[in-house]
């Protein structure tokens, strides 16, 4: 297993109580496998992404526990330094939106060669090599040109591809992507999509795909964990989850996908909103939103029940 959460909590403190942002999530991924976190906004699941590249704003955390274990090793128990050897060369992440992660007032070429010269002591002019060929990579024209540009100087669409070679310089054995294709037009979001996925296969890279988007999930994913309010409500292999999804917000996720084979006067939605994650109730916490309620969902927690392994957390299989 190359990662392998077990009852991760990442609690904040907040003057009104203690936001659960993370509760108690399992999730596990392979060598070369693409496994989805999907969930509305606010469901936990960047939180979850940064725990894994250990950075949590701690000036705001009350708890965080349970074990994020890379290739064996918890990185929870790492020190700051053990950490930062690890980011961009063991794990590496893309941002949701690239002109913010991306430094403006540094040209491309530094922030690429940076990767090098951090991890591999890389003298400037190699560096410079790598980088261009990292750039060629990601399918960007003049390659030497983008070296020497701003972040400003570039559409939305090619600043992403500068993050994924940025991401994928030292060839990481796992890439996380939290909402890496969501700034993007549909064209380009595809373009991206395809890219990774190629990616993925030549450099053997495990990615983690935080999204809230299903329809883009069944393009990429080989697993997908559903997230609600901080918790896995259902995983699966992705082939599951959209032929017999379990849980009835996996149902409700699905079912609003907008699609082109059937007409329909007005899209679905799931009616409601997510619960305030801070003094969550001892009671299902989708069941204000659920049309097949029961009265013991009101009264507990559902625990995560394994069907041929497809794990849901629900009474309606109990």
């Amino acid at each position: 297993m190359l990662l392998e959460i077990k009852n991760l909590e990442v609690f904040f403190k907040s003057s009104q109580g203690t936001v659960k942002a993370v509760n108690k999530v399992n999730i596990n991924t392979r060598d070369g496998m693409t496994t989805a976190i999907v969930g509305e906004s606010g469901s936990g699941k960047s939180v979850t992404s940064l725990a894994i590249m250990g950075l949590i704003d701690k000036s705001s955390l009350e708890k965080i526990s349970g074990e994020i274990n890379f290739e064996g090793k918890n990185l929870l128990e790492f020190s700051e330094e053990e950490l930062r050897k690890i980011r961009g060369k063991e794990i590496s992440m893309i941002f949701q939106e690239p002109m913010t992660s991306l430094n403006p007032a540094l040209k491309i070429g530094y922030q690429m060669s940076e990767v090098y010269r951090t991890h591999f002591n890389m003298d400037k002019k190699t560096a410079k090599e790598k980088s261009i060929e990292m750039i060629k990579k990601v399918e960007i024209d003049r390659a030497e040109d983008i070296y020497n540009l701003y972040p400003h100087e570039l559409s939305g669409g090619m600043r992403q591809r500068v993050m994924i070679a940025m991401a994928l310089s030292a060839s990481p054995k796992l890439l996380i992507a939290d909402e890496a294709t969501t700034a993007l037009d549909v064209t380009i979001q595809r373009e991206v999509l395809e890219l990774m996925k190629k990616l993925k296969e030549d450099m053997n890279t495990s990615i983690i795909f935080i999204t809230h988007d299903l329809g883009v999930v069944s393009d990429i994913a080989d697993y997908v964990n559903v997230m609600y309010a901080g918790k896995i409500v259902e995983r699966a292999r992705a082939v599951d989850i959209f032929n017999e999804p379990l849980h009835p917000y996996t149902k409700g996720l699905i079912k609003a996908i907008p699609t082109v084979y059937k007409k329909k006067d007005e899209l679905y939605t799931i009616r409601g909103s997510v619960p305030n994650p801070i003094n969550l109730p001892d009671c299902c916490y989708f069941c204000d939103r659920c049309d097949e309620k029961m009265k013991i969902c009101e009264e507990k927690v559902p625990e995560e029940i394994d069907i041929n392994g497809h794990k849901v957390s629900c009474f309606l299989y109990r």
